[in-house]
């Protein structure tokens, strides 16, 4: 066996630590410095304590009293007392031992270091570059799954990649995290947590430390397992550190200004008590003042002014000192230092800025900004990694610039800070933007293809004018005041010229192009503070964007190639921009008048859908699913957002918004429930669990700091969104499932529904009821909703009436509403209290008149299996639904018309549907004369409807290259199209006598083949149409289905003489015998794509497989369906085959044992005519009587109605 060289195995090594790099995407400047901790000599015992416990085996127990204490250690302090300095000291002593495993120190003014996000796999890609083995087991994940994301897997790869090791460390290894509290949400802090504790618990050899203040959520989490903190304010050694600490700072302080030290030091016994008990512990107050002190030539008179006056509470002092550095350079009379302190402070959240950026944008000298900044060295600093971005020494540093501590002549108003950088990011893009910034030579290569791509964005794309393209609209919509005219008339110019397209060219070289949709739903969602003009233009940009937002992120100059000539011609964007580009494309036919409207149906889930909600601003919709998935949709367009969310593992029951839109909360019959991040789809925490039942119903309360939930175990719990925990005791009272619960709108009492047949309510402080309960005897409450007011509840029952109650008196308002045919499944009223939506199991929804109950309109028909769930739109224009029938649907609320584009689908039965040979296209033809073709991917029309025949089409194919289709039509023609325009290619092949069955393109594509009731067989030449050779003439009936083999050399057909022929395609001589067998008309039949075999569908109802060298049978006729069989296929790997009949239903067989595999597919309520296969075989896609097209995930079939969408 060959040695494996040093270089070899050095070059492996840096293959899998770029894997780990692009793949992890660590956080470089997380990581601790050595020359950030303690000064020597202080917080010896602490930082000793902590690592002899880090690095002490947990088999050896230093606390046998608590055996899970060893694993994770806490320490805690208050803001400056100097914890990231020990941090950095413990991370420093643990790498001098090799066990430190990583380490991440947050930071709430850096994005990168405040998203818990990006925490573990920063951890996880430092504990694979120190732990070999671990290193291999995480890059054999990334290599098993390449679409694995380490950033939403909620802790997955970390805590498998553990699990399957099989060698150890020696030694422990330590995982530190400093500065939590500055990271995330404190439901993600307690989701990290839970990982991180998991990990360590399960790994003997693995610790972590976490530092952090002792904020509420941390608290509670490390309460609740039995981890009992560190307080460093308790530490006994804490003056004696801190008064050494000062000693060597106020030395440090009379070296650099030369202050004598005879005949005594400067600073003395005296006055070095005075500062020790000035700060409190807090270290930041030592540091600070010893920098303020080092601008003066003579310290000690602005020390004796510090000192001066009775001693106060840390915080206060700490505050005092830095008004005193701030006075010191800022006097009130200085607008130019608010100005940049507004310009920094404001951006400090998103990026930290250099001088030169703060100049640019102020429009102030650089030595200007470079002065403020040198004189308020104390507080300030400039951070190298970041191009000498500007940041403040310490988070209370910031925290004081804007809270209410520091006086109005100083303080930074955030608001104001926020519109002017706003204004500020908008002139640049103005100024700055251009056509081909970055000079690229040509549009035939990708972004990722552009080698120097990088360099090239830093040489010609300026730091303001990349921070502008990225943040303009976080700081425009920071506030929910409405915007100057001044911002309305800069936001116009940008929306309404070419500079949105160069902006997005901006973006897309910078490979951040989805920050563009964020930016432009940021300004929707804040609607209410711009112009309608500006949201108008707003939606025209994010449409453009949408709908070509592959070529807009994979290639800049496809934005003006391959996206802006298909602009709709009547888009404002295009009109504002065409006359920038004249030397463009031009689209001469097919191209869109208007963007496409709304769907009619949003299809996505794969199973029953049970409840919707909309977002507080409106903009989207969320929906729950049989299918255990959580969905986002558009509501402007209805379609998806990103991914479902994946977690629970039965029903998902109900879900809801926060009041703040932020996040999502969900309920399931796996009996827990989950919030969600709305913006990322990432779980927020762990899963609530108490309740012993399915979930049934979940809602916040009005201040979102609370969520309730009502299972079938009888009970409702409410929990602290924070911390997750449940608040009191369970409330108890009903005798049968809970089916609904809400909060009041005032948030001081919960209602709740049961199948009881009762409504309670209950105080949401003290959990105790309030008066008596709410008998009904209509059946099960299934639904009940609060008036806007209050005043009122509203309930739908199984018993199908509608009922209202007064909230205080708890007595009926009326009579029961009738009119619902079956159970009333959910009912919510309109936001201005007027109008009550139902929707129920006949399949209706009904809009009632909430003072009279009167019946609105009509009922809304349209869903075709039972309504589960209804919602109003927060404006209350607008109402979804969702249904058994697997479809959200969108009503306008004053109508009760669908919210639509009028239908692109067929208008009468689909007859037959093919695959483009890419995949990316479906072409059908139908009873309706007309041919269509739509995205594989979105079920959008791409093209038609393409009219010609005067008959119903019966046939389609696409040629093998894509480019065409063939059509066949009971007008006796066949018609070949180009499937790009969906124009006629040449004239229609006329010569069959009588209605044309099916047709068929020849492997090479040169030919067509179609069949006819004039009982031939016709071969046309593809490029001509002119007939190639005689007629094949066969049996005495009607010849069904055509097809070639796939080496193009024989033809085989079917006929209603119940045989099936084989035929020479060059001679038109039959080959061989009749193949017999079957015992009725033969309907359809196909090749193998391995040519051996051929498969036919019959109307005995059985399919046979048959060899098609010999003719003979193979195995025995596939039985199962119930009546003819329509149309068959084989799968691409030719190991299944599909077929479709007039029952209604698609089976797919084995072909090795014929056995069928799973239960048939359900969902069309009409005769299925034809069915195929994607050409990666993922897919099958069937056409129906039922007018409708539909696609079917052929990998996972676990039910009869698994389809991924319809048309």
């Amino acid at each position: 066996m060959n040695a494996v060289s040093g270089a070899t195995l050095r070059a492996v090594s840096n293959i899998e630590k770029d894997l780990l790099q692009e793949r992890l995407d660590p956080i470089g400047n997380a990581n601790y410095q050595k020359d950030r901790g303690c000064m020597e000599g202080t917080r010896t015992q602490v930082i000793s304590d902590i690592v002899l416990w880090a690095t002490t085996s947990s088999n050896q127990d230093l606390h046998p009293e608590n055996p899970k204490a060893d694993s994770v250690a806490w320490v805690y302090g208050m803001p400056g007392i100097g914890k990231t300095a020990i941090a950095h000291s413990i991370c420093h002593r643990l790498q001098g031992k090799n066990q430190l495993g990583g380490s991440f120190f947050c930071r709430r003014d850096d994005p990168a270091r405040s998203e818990t996000k990006s925490v573990l796999p920063t951890l996880i890609y430092e504990l694979a570059t120190t732990f070999g083995p671990y290193r291999n087991q995480v890059v054999q994940a990334l290599h098993d799954d390449p679409e694995l994301k380490p950033q939403l897997t909620s802790g997955e790869l970390f805590l498998s990649s553990l699990q399957l090791l099989e060698v150890h460390p020696l030694r422990t290894l330590v995982l530190v995290i400093d500065a939590l509290d500055e990271c995330g949400e404190p439901g993600a802090r307690q989701q990290l947590l839970g990982h991180l504790l998991t990990a360590c618990r399960q790994n003997r050899w693995l610790k972590a430390i976490v530092i952090s203040r002792p904020e509420r959520d941390i608290r509670s989490f490390f309460n609740a397992h039995g981890v009992v903190g560190r307080d460093l304010s308790q530490e006994d050694n804490s003056r004696t550190d801190i008064r050494q600490f000062t000693e060597a700072r106020m030395k440090m302080v009379a070296d650099e200004r030369h202050v004598s030290q005879h005949p005594e030091p400067w600073v003395g016994e005296r006055r070095l008590g005075h500062i020790v008990n000035r700060s409190g512990g807090l270290f930041i107050f030592v540091e600070t003042l010893s920098q303020y002190l080092m601008k003066y030539k003579n310290p000690k008179l602005p020390l004796d002014r510090l000192l001066a006056g009775p001693s106060e509470e840390a915080s206060v002092e700490l505050h005092k000192l830095y008004l005193a550095a701030i006075e010191s350079r800022v006097g009130s009379e200085e607008a130019e230092s608010r100005l940049i302190a507004r310009a920094v402070i404001g951006a400090a959240p998103h990026r930290a800025l250099c001088d030169e950026a703060i100049a640019a944008f102020t429009g102030l000298q650089l030595a200007t900004v470079s002065s403020w900044v040198d004189d308020l060295s104390s507080l300030l600093y400039r951070e190298h990694t970041t191009n000498g971005g500007i940041r403040v020494l310490h988070i209370s540093i910031l925290e004081y610039f804007t809270g209410p501590f520091c006086p109005l002549d100083f303080r930074v108003d955030l608001k104001q800070a926020n519109i002017e950088l706003g204004l500020y990011c908008l002139r640049t893009m103005i100024k700055e933007l251009r056509f081909n910034m970055c000079k690229l030579k040509t549009s035939y290569q990708t972004n990722s293809e552009i080698e120097d791509l990088n360099e090239r964005v830093q040489e010609n794309i300026s730091d303001i004018l990349q921070y502008s393209c990225l943040y303009w609209s976080n700081h425009l919509c920071s506030s929910l005041d409405p915007v100057s005219k001044e911002v309305c008339e800069s936001l116009g110019i940008f929306l309404s010229g070419e500079w949105v397209l160069y902006w997005l060219e901006a973006l897309s070289v910078m490979g951040r192009v989805p920050t563009a949709i964020e930016a432009l739903r940021n300004i929707k969602r804040c609607r209410k503070i711009f112009e309608e003009g500006i949201v108008y233009l707003a939606d025209e940009a994010l449409r453009f964007i949408l709908f070509f937002l592959t070529p807009i992120s994979t290639s800049a100059p496809h934005i003006y190639i391959s996206a802006l000539p298909f602009i709709p011609s009547e888009s404002s964007l295009w009109k504002a921009t065409c006359k920038s580009f004249p030397d463009h494309m031009r689209v001469c036919e097919g191209r869109m008048k208007k963007w496409p409207g709304m769907a009619a149906r949003w299809t996505g889930h794969t199973f029953y859908i049970l409840d919707i909600a909309y977002s507080p601003d409106g903009l989207n919709v969320v929906s729950g699913s049989f299918d255990e998935t959580i969905r986002i949709w558009d509501a402007a367009t209805g379609t998806p957002v990103g991914e479902p969310l994946k977690g629970h593992t039965e029903d998902v029951t109900s879900v809801a918004y926060s009041p703040d839109g932020r996040n999502i909360v969900s309920g399931s019959g796996d009996n827990t429930i989950r919030i969600w991040a709305a913006a990322t789809g990432l779980p927020v925490g762990e899963p609530l669990k108490g309740h012993a039942q399915r979930v049934s119903s979940v809602a916040y309360s009005p201040n979102g700091r609370n969520i309730v939930s009502g299972s079938y175990d009888l009970s409702i719990r409410i929990w602290d969104v924070e911390t997750g925990t449940l608040v009191g005791e369970p409330l108890e009272g009903h005798t049968g499932g809970v089916m609904s619960v809400v909060y009041s709108p005032d948030g001081l009492k919960v209602a709740s529904g049961s199948s009881d047949q009762t409504i309670r309510i209950w105080d949401a402080v003290t959990g105790v009821p309030v008066g008596e309960p709410l008998k009904g005897r209509a059946g099960t409450i299934n639904s009940i909703a609060y008036s806007p007011d209050g005043r009122n509840i509203v309930c739908g029952s199984k018993g199908n009436t509608i009922q209202i109650w007064d909230a205080t008196m708890g007595l009926p308002v009326g009579e029961p509403w009738e009119g619902h045919t079956q159970a009333v499944m959910k009912v919510a009223y309109s936001p201005d209290g007027q109008s009550i939506v139902s929707g129920s199991e006949d399949n209706t929804i009904r809009i009632w008149d909430a003072a009279t109950g009167a019946l609105i309109g009509d009922p809304l028909n349209g869903h075709t299996d039972k309504i589960t769930s209804i919602a109003y739109s927060p404006d209350g224009r607008s109402i979804v639904s969702c249904s058994y029938d697997q479809t959200i649907r969108a009503w306008d609320a004053a109508t009760g018309k669908p919210i639509a584009e009028p239908p692109a689908g067929h208008t009468n039965g689909v007859t037959s549907v093919a695959y483009s040979p890419d995949g990316q296209n479906i072409v059908t033809g139908s009873w309706d004369r007309t041919i269509r073709i739509w995205n594989a991917d979105t079920g959008v029309l791409v093209n038609g409807p393409m009219k010609g025949h005067i008959g119903w089409v019966v046939s389609v194919a696409y040629s093998p290259d894509g480019r065409n289709i063939v059509s066949g039509s009971e007008d006796k023609t066949i018609r070949i199209w180009d499937a790009a325009t969906g124009l006629p290619v040449g004239k229609p092949l006329k010569g069959h006598a009588d209605k044309v069955r099916s047709v068929a393109y020849s492997p090479d594509g040169q030919k067509i083949v179609s069949d006819s009731e004039d009982n031939t067989i016709r071969i046309w030449d593809a490029a001509t149409g002119a007939l190639i050779g005689d007629p094949l003439h066969g049996p005495t009936d009607d010849i069904t289905s055509i097809a070639y083999s796939p080496d193009g050399q024989n033809i085989v057909s079917g006929s209603l003489d119940q045989t099936i022929r084989i035929w020479d395609a060059s001679t038109g001589a039959p080959v061989g015998e009749p193949l017999k067998g079957h015992t009725d008309i033969i309907i359809s039949i196909a090749y193998s794509p391995d040519g051996r075999n051929i498969v036919s569908g019959s109307g005995d109802e059985t399919i046979r497989i048959w060899d098609a060298v010999t003719g003979a049978p193979v195995g025995e006729p596939l039985k199962g369906h119930t009546s003819f069989i329509k149309s068959v296929a084989y799968s691409p790997d030719n190991r299944r085959i599909i077929s479709s009949s007039y029952d209604s239903t698609i089976r797919i067989w084995d072909v090795a044992t014929g056995a069928p595999i799973g239960d048939p597919l359900r969902g069309h309520i009409g005769l299925i005519t034809s069915v195929a296969y994607s050409p990666d075989g993922r897919y099958i896609v069937s056409g129906s009587m039922d007018h409708t097209v539909r696609i079917w995930d052929a990998q996972h079939t676990p039910n009869s109605e698994s389809f991924r969408w319809k048309f």
